[in-house]
């Protein structure tokens, strides 16, 4: 791709990708290719879905509220089944947690599972909002898989059901465990709340998951989710 072509406008699509197709725009997305961003009639853009790689195309009767894309050609293949990256945290407040969800996505988490501990101090989280957050994340860093938002669970009910293929890795303060490596393949990351783990918490996740240490220092949340994805996708 030229740099200028990485300079064009890139949208996520829910619609199939394929040579000379053609695609609507939803309201917003027309919105920001009208008002905001001034396109005009036969305009480049970049489009992905998530599962055909991303495509050049045109835009066809831009309005403020309507639109469509044709397909011109495919830039980028989708690249074949990378390594499923887990995060599972406890949420945190707003504008914390926006931080943490955007960044996160941008250093290759592949799932996101909130979950609810003793500590957990946000007991319930807006699904719709942290999805588009994701699309939005995933838009900008130019990733073409779409991370996957799980349904809130309680800690327990994670660590009894979780499949035993994908090995769990617990970031635990002030708990023995081992340095965190990057040779993994399919892994999750659990993340403690403001306030970290109970020790009964401590003790029911050394049964389930392998303690591992991110430092001497003891992280808020969003420092260690960040730190130990970086770690493990280095």
């Amino acid at each position: 791709m030229s740099d200028e072509t990485f300079k064009l406008p890139r949208l996520y699509t829910e619609n199939n990708l394929m040579d000379k197709g053609v695609i609507a725009l939803d309201v917003g997305q027309a919105h920001y290719l009208h008002n905001v961003l001034r396109r005009k009639e036969g305009a480049s853009v970049r489009v992905f879905n998530g599962k055909d790689g991303e495509w050049l195309g045109t835009l066809q009767g831009l309005k403020k509220k309507s639109g469509n894309i044709a397909l011109e050609k495919q830039l980028i293949v989708q690249p074949a089944h990378t390594k499923r990256v887990h995060l599972l945290f406890a949420p945190i407040k707003k504008n914390r947690m926006d931080w943490m969800i955007e960044k996160a996505v941008e250093l290759g988490a592949t799932d996101f599972h909130p979950i609810l501990t003793q500590n957990t101090e946000v007991r319930k989280i807006k699904q719709e909002r942290i999805t588009s957050q994701i699309f939005e994340a995933v838009e900008q860093c130019e990733r073409l898989e779409i991370p996957t938002l799980h349904a809130v669970k309680k800690l327990e009910t994670i660590l009894n059901d979780w499949p035993k293929d994908t090995e769990i890795l617990a970031c635990l303060e002030r708990y023995e465990g081992l340095p965190l490596q990057n040779n993994y393949k399919d892994v999750a990351l659990l993340i403690g709340p403001e306030g970290g783990f109970t020790t009964e918490e401590k003790n029911k996740i050394s049964q389930k998951a392998t303690s591992i240490t991110l430092g001497n220092q003891i992280l808020r949340s969003e420092t260690a989710a960040l730190k130990a994805l970086s770690i493990i996708n280095s």
